[in-house]
């Protein structure tokens, strides 16, 4: 079966475009072409464009997989490759983002107005639409009517470690710190609940716990500093830019417990599994992880600490207790990563997308 996949992203390293690539190479059977764009600015769409004519004549491939976010190239795909198979990896909703979570503000809000019928056609049109959760698979069904048939939920997956990489001893973890540590890298979208960090640090400055903040943009670091001088907070660091490799190689395993959120208790975030969830229970290392609207297998204590979005005073007792028992965050870290490997890894993805792509060229 010979499965191209299709990228024109200002991102092109996004781990769900690693995850997915990674989980086709891995699934016996299929041979993968790659059509992905190494320009971030508008040139990527030609180059792209190119890549996939380049592809189609030499090896014409029997699917192809359209990788987020990749909207706005689907009718040239589609204009492209004719009447193959395309599996669009829409992940999440651009229209419930701009219209629901207010994106870009106002201005978002009114173009939302215009893109939905967009998103809407190629959503219909696409032999498959891949997203990370059944909760989102409903908004997809009753947003846009997509028939639940072309819906297929599979988790957006992480950077996993190779069997033999070496994880801190347990010895070295269960020393006691007079600080411990929390991490939270990603955006600063309204999802991801920062200020609900901050207001759960405000109340934790009796205890040396330090949070450490990667990412934002400079309005939203401007503002991350101003709320923590307004609310007290002394106990922070925050950089703008971490390249992926030192993340997944050095902040998160030096970390002491990691915030997997999302905790903002918007539309968005009661859908996700965050990709920094997925990533950090990968790692190994204990997340404190916000509940969603649907059953995901994880046992508060026991894989994570889940607490319930939009709750700082949860949160801050979330963390008051790993402090109190940082010895059980090893344990809590070692299950998570046993939870990841059943449910969110790059295994789970290939075998439900190597299943998906057989059954819709069912004679290859």
């Amino acid at each position: 079966m010979k499965v191209c996949y299709v990228l024109s992203y200002r991102e092109p390293r996004y781990i769900r475009t690693r995850s997915i690539l990674r989980a086709l190479r891995e699934t016996a059977g299929i041979e993968v072409f790659e059509a992905i764009n190494h320009s971030t600015n508008a040139a990527r769409y030609y180059e792209t464009f190119r890549k996939v004519r380049e592809i189609k004549q030499q090896f014409d491939p029997d699917v192809y997989v359209l990788g987020f976010r990749g909207h706005e190239f689907y009718w040239v795909l589609r204009h492209l490759v004719g009447k193959k198979p395309i599996i669009l990896d829409a992940l999440m909703s651009p229209y419930a983002s701009l219209s629901r979570e207010r994106k870009h503000g106002e201005i978002g809000a009114i173009a939302a107005m215009g893109w939905k019928s967009i998103e809407s056609s190629v959503l219909k049109d696409a032999d498959l639409v891949l997203t990370d959760t059944l909760a989102h698979c409903k908004l997809f069904e009753h947003e846009f009517s997509v028939a639940s048939s072309k819906l297929l939920p599979i988790p957006v997956g992480a950077e996993e470690p190779e069997p033999c990489h070496e994880q801190p001893s347990r010895e070295a973890e269960c020393r006691p710190k007079p600080l411990m540590t929390a991490l939270f890298y990603g955006s600063f979208l309204p999802l991801h609940g920062v200020d609900i960090i901050l207001e759960a640090a405000s109340r934790l400055r009796d205890l040396p716990i330090r949070f450490d903040f990667i990412g934002g943009d400079s309005r939203q670091s401007s503002k991350l500093v101003a709320t923590c001088a307004k609310l007290g907070i002394t106990r922070y660091t925050h950089q703008q830019w971490m390249e992926f490799d030192e993340l997944i190689n050095m902040a998160i395993p030096d970390a002491d417990i990691c915030l997997g959120g999302p905790f903002g208790n918007t539309d968005q975030a009661r859908r996700v599994i965050t990709g920094k969830t997925s990533q950090c229970l990968a790692l190994g290392k204990p997340t404190i992880i916000g509940e969603i609207d649907e059953k995901h297998g994880f046992v508060d204590k026991e894989h994570c600490l889940l607490v319930p979005q939009g709750n700082p005073e949860a949160l801050a007792e979330a963390l008051r207790w790993a402090y109190s028992r940082r010895e059980q965050l090893v344990v809590i870290g070692e299950q998570g990563r046993t939870i990841y490997a059943e449910r969110l890894s790059i295994k789970v993805i290939g075998q439900r997308l190597g299943k998906a792509i057989c059954d819709l060229v069912p004679n290859r």
